[in-house]
């Protein structure tokens, strides 16, 4: 009975680890594509890898009008899309 007990804790702990760190991503990915959108996208890499020092970051062409980047941290990726110059 306290192996089972144990084991659902232990599995609820992993599940709300890798929430929070797919939270956690998502908003970074979003922070990140507008700090790139307004030219201050270094800045704030380096800020946001203070929470995943684990995260890569790569800024994609995806067209004139906007900026789109990926952050990755593990398996888990997330994606980021703003128009250029945009508060």
């Amino acid at each position: 009975m306290l192996f089972g007990q144990l084991l659902v804790f232990s599995i609820g702990m992993q599940v709300s680890q890798w929430v929070d760190t797919k939270l956690k991503l998502e908003l970074a990915a979003q922070q990140q594509v507008r700090a790139l959108a307004l030219g201050k996208g270094d800045q704030l890499l380096a800020e946001l890898r203070q929470d995943l020092p684990e995260m890569v970051a790569a800024a994609l062409n995806c067209s004139a009008e906007l900026v789109c980047v990926t952050l990755k941290s593990g398996d888990l990726v997330a994606r980021g899309v703003s128009l250029r110059g945009e508060n």
